[in-house]
């Protein structure tokens, strides 16, 4: 399965670097930077361990428990939290920042530089600003790996950036993998060189074999775990069962009042439903499915049994429980210890693994890092968000700063509300004062260019260099000195 990089990959990893998740003109300028959170999700797939669950730690956290030195000086250049060394990030993160860097400059090094919409249709611009595909499209969408998804009338195809027909490529952590076959009604598998290896004896295939193991019915009705040559390793006696990723698999469980149209919802950008939720633009919130998350013996590592558990990441996720919050690893295991907190309207960076989270006694927000549970930053902020490029945006009253991540200090400050577009994986960024009036700024918020009043009304993030800029009623694409490449035509634009 191939992630949708423009829909789906994680803000935080799109945000705090390279990244090859595109907002998209639609969700840009005109919201505040909260809006732009983005959650890397693996969502068919989360486990708890009954045992472990039950033995939670008895101490909670709140924002008094934490001590947390406030520096006097608050303006540019004071320090708002110290150093934070680089430590070994865990396997997932080490993967997920991979697929990133691969898939990020993909489209533009190939001459494909975005899609846009003309008169209800859908075709793709080249780097120099000249169209690649007329706007002949239905619905067209990047697939990865240099391949899009198109809808042209009833039917869907895949093509290319010349719009000849090609095949989805199977991604390198597919490749290998055995395949099922029908015969008769019931599956049997297949390895690799098309030898099979288990006769058809399987009534319903629950999920495709994923680092090494798949989800079946077998001749008897029982959901089961089976390895690459069809061998039982386990039950796995729930409603639904998704495919592993990173050692993972999400289960989940039916309830009285539960609402698939949440889980619907929480899909979108998938073109076929993987259990694998790569993220998107959306503020970090419970989607209300009941899931529990379990390991490669079956064993359950987060259970569904608990109030609430968020979609997995690749640091770990977020549980409830008795109206207290937590943060654990991938292997059941707090990191950030049961408080009163809130997670909403908060953000996850998992690039750098770091969240902010909301304390519920005082309202604020404060920051916490994923590898260790430390509190970075009190709760004391009424905005915090991550903007990638090491940098977050904080804001506190009137008071508005823009911070190094990695070292804590504040490079810039304003003494009235802003409202930033992140950078990405750019040095360049759309800043927002007052309702209309547009600024870009580097990573030190320096003004590069200001558009004159009344010309811009809505902005992307900037990608390659560039940020598709609505004017009216029409978009276009203008470079980080404010030049355009495109002037405003098209109905819609997003760069990929």
């Amino acid at each position: 399965m191939i992630i949708q990089l423009n829909k789906t990959l994680i803000a935080a990893a799109i945000m705090a670097s390279i990244s090859s998740g595109l907002l998209s003109p639609a969700q840009a300028a005109e919201r505040p930077v909260e809006s732009y959170t983005r959650v890397h999700r693996e969502s068919s797939s989360s486990t708890v361990t009954v045992e472990e669950t039950h033995e939670k730690s008895s101490r909670t956290t709140t924002h008094s428990d934490v001590s947390i030195h406030t520096p006097s000086a608050s303006g540019t250049g004071a320090v708002l939290f110290p150093y934070i060394a680089k430590n070994k990030l865990p396997a997932p993160v080490q993967s997920l920042r991979e697929t990133i860097r691969n898939e990020y400059s993909l489209n533009y090094e190939q001459g494909v530089l975005a899609r846009y919409k003309e008169k209800g249709k859908w075709g793709l611009l080249g780097t120099d600003g000249t169209v690649l595909l007329p706007a002949s499209y239905k619905k067209l969408s990047y697939a990865g790996q240099g391949v899009f998804l198109l809808v042209k009338g009833n039917k869907t195809a895949y093509i290319d950036k010349t719009g000849a027909a090609v095949t989805l490529p199977v991604p390198e952590s597919e490749s290998g993998e055995p395949v099922f076959f029908q015969e008769k009604g019931r599956y049997g598998i297949r390895d690799a060189n098309g030898i099979v290896v288990s006769e058809p004896v399987y009534k319903e295939i629950l999920t495709p074999f994923s680092e090494g193991i798949a989800f079946v019915r077998d001749g008897n009705g029982r959901r089961i775990a089976i390895d690459r040559s069809g061998k039982e390793l386990f039950a796995v006696p729930y409603d639904r069962i998704f495919p592993y990723h990173d050692g993972l698999a999400e289960y989940q469980r039916k309830i009285n009042h539960f609402n698939w149209g949440l889980l619907a919802g929480a899909l979108v950008g998938s073109a076929v439903n993987s259990g694998y939720y790569g993220g998107e633009i959306e503020p970090l919130t419970y989607d209300g499915v009941k899931r529990g998350y379990i390991d490669r013996t079956g064993r359950v590592v987060i259970d569904s049994r608990l109030d609430e558990v968020y979609p997995m990441t690749a640091w770990g996720t977020f549980i409830k429980d008795k109206g207290l919050l937590a943060f654990v690893g991938r292997d059941g295991r707090y990191i950030i210890e049961p408080g009163r907190y809130d997670v909403g309207p908060g953000m996850m960076d998992d690039w750098n693994g770091m969240v902010s989270l909301k304390d519920k006694e005082t309202g604020r927000l404060g920051v916490f890092s994923l590898s260790d549970g430390k509190q970075i930053l009190p709760f004391q902020y009424d905005a915090v968000d991550f903007l990638g490029a090491d940098r977050i945006f904080l804001k506190r009253g009137e008071r508005c700063f823009l911070l190094n991540q990695e070292t804590g200090q504040a490079v810039h400050e304003w003494q009235e509300p802003v409202k930033f577009v992140p950078y990405l994986a750019e040095s360049y960024a759309w800043c927002r004062k007052g309702k209309m009036t547009y600024e870009i700024v580097d990573t030190e918020g320096q003004v590069i260019y200001t558009a004159p009043e009344g010309v811009v009304h809505e902005v992307s993030s900037f990608r390659h260099g560039v940020s598709a800029v609505r004017s009216g009623d029409v978009w276009g694409i203008m470079n980080s000195r404010g030049e355009w490449l495109i002037r405003p035509r098209y109905k819609e634009i997003e760069i990929l």
